[in-house]
């Protein structure tokens, strides 16, 4: 009789064990699977944000008048990707075009005014080298009198003896 209680007592408690595991299961999986639906909505929600044809082409619209023409092109590229039929992106493609122009024309002003450019900063080089090179032969000479006289006075008495023994 002790068998059967201890038999019934052991498959009453992997019984539990049993239940309590599969609703921790059902719970699981239903928790996952609606974690998983609010997830693929929000990305849904983030993506439909991100890629917005009015806000990319604001960013891009803001991106030009701040000259930041290599970022103006990539973000009418994913409007042109992400919203190709859209409105904007028609106002895109005349966007992209002034994006092009504006660029062409902020290169050929570098390019025109590159010679002067690099003469004045070659200029200004030269002068800062020129001052700190200046500074520098000022300390070392004022560093080799400082030594030249710290030798003499060690020397001296030497240079003495030497110099008397030659003359007399």
């Amino acid at each position: 009789m002790a068998i059967f209680k201890d038999n019934l007592l052991v498959n009453r408690i992997i019984a539990l064990l049993i239940g309590g595991l599969l609703v921790f299961l059902i719970m699981t999986v239903t928790v996952v699977q609606t974690g998983k639906k609010e997830n693929a909505k929000m990305a849904i929600a983030l993506d439909a944000s991100r890629y917005d044809a009015g806000r990319l082409l604001a960013d891009a619209k803001a991106q030009l008048e701040s000259k930041e023409y290599a970022a103006s092109k990539e973000t009418l590229e994913k409007l042109f990707i992400f919203q190709p039929g859209s409105p904007e992106a028609v106002e895109g493609k005349t966007l992209l075009t002034s994006v092009d122009t504006a660029e062409a024309a902020a290169t050929a002003r570098w390019e025109a005014a590159l010679p002067q450019v690099k003469k004045d900063w070659t200029e200004t080089l030269v002068a800062e080298l020129r001052a700190k090179s200046d500074k520098e032969r000022e300390e070392l000479e004022a560093s080799l009198e400082k030594t030249i006289t710290q030798a003499w006075a060690k020397a001296e008495s030497k240079v003495r003896t030497t110099w008397e023994e030659l003359e007399g």
